[in-house]
C-alpha cells in the first residue's frame, strides 16, 4: 500500500491517496496538469515567443543547434546554422511517495487485538466488581493482544 501526497512550491498538501499502485493514477494527473505544470523545457526568455518564468524555478539550461537548409533564387542551396537558448523548469508541485504498507497491517493487527480487550473487559470487570475470578486462559490471552499492540 502507498501513500501518495502532492504539495505545491510553498510544500502546502494540494492533494493526497493511498492505494496499492498509484503509477497509472499519477501518470494521468501529470498528463492533465491536474497539479499544476509539470517538469518541462521551455524557450529561454531571452528568445522570441518564450513562456515567462521564474529564474529560481530553472534546473538546467541547454543551448540547441538548429541546420536550416536555404535555396536561393538562382537554385543553390545552402545551410543556415541557428541556436536556440532552452530552459528545463521545475515542476509547479512534488509528489512524495510513502511506503505504508506495514503501517496497514499493524493497523489491522492493532484493531483485531483492541476488539479482543473489549470483547473480554466485562470479564475482568466482573473479577473487580463480584470477585469472580477471570479463567486464567482468558488472562494470557488478554496479555497477548496487548503486546500486539503497536501505537
Amino acid at each position: 500500500m502507498k501513500k501518495i501526497i502532492i504539495k505545491d512550491l510553498q510544500a502546502v498538501q494540494i492533494s493526497g491517496a493511498e492505494m496499492l499502485d498509484p503509477t497509472a493514477w499519477i501518470a494521468e494527473c501529470v498528463a492533465s496538469n491536474a497539479w499544476g505544470k509539470p517538469e518541462r523545457w521551455v524557450l529561454h526568455k531571452d528568445e522570441s515567443l518564450a513562456e515567462a518564468y521564474d529564474e529560481a524555478d530553472v534546473i538546467e539550461e541547454k543551448t540547441e543547434e538548429l541546420t536550416h537548409s536555404v535555396v536561393a533564387g538562382d537554385d543553390t542551396q545552402s545551410e543556415l546554422v541557428t541556436s536556440q537558448k532552452w530552459v528545463k523548469l521545475r515542476a509547479e508541485y512534488t509528489v512524495e511517495i510513502e511506503d505504508i504498507t506495514a503501517r496497514v497491517a499493524q493497523d489491522a493487527i492493532n484493531a483485531e487485538a483492541l476488539a479482543y480487550l473489549a470483547s473480554t473487559d466485562w470479564l475482568i470487570i466482573r473479577e473487580v466488581d463480584a470477585g469472580v475470578a477471570c479463567p486464567a486462559d482468558i488472562k494470557a490471552e488478554r496479555a497477548a493482544a496487548r503486546a500486539r499492540i503497536v501505537r
